[in-house]
């Protein structure tokens, strides 16, 4: 099983989803991986800078030769639906929304 994980994902969430893997759902094989990696990976490099914006947050994260530089990761609260809302508050008072 190929489980995708936050690139701020902490040594103790790593273990206690990995232990929920083998011993809750008997997975016969485990292999955890950072987002920003997999996202890395994806696009063809092994060197990248992942900039993963959902809707209620915003992550930056180096990827250097396939790993995650974890000191360099930065969080922010802002996301799509805080951008979405100023936008449309930004076409509101201009008379077009």
């Amino acid at each position: 099983m190929l489980l995708a994980e936050p690139s701020s994902n902490a040594q103790q969430q790593r273990e206690r989803a990995a232990e929920l893997m083998f011993e809750k759902y008997k997975a016969p094989a485990l292999f955890l991986a950072k987002n920003a990696v997999l996202t890395s990976f994806a696009s063809g490099r092994a060197t990248s800078l992942v900039v993963d914006c959902g809707g209620g947050s915003t992550t930056v994260a180096p990827v250097h030769d396939g790993y995650v530089l974890q000191k360099a990761v930065v969080a922010s609260p802002i996301g799509g639906e805080f951008l979405t809302d100023c936008l449309m508050k930004s076409l509101e008072s201009k008379g077009i929304a």
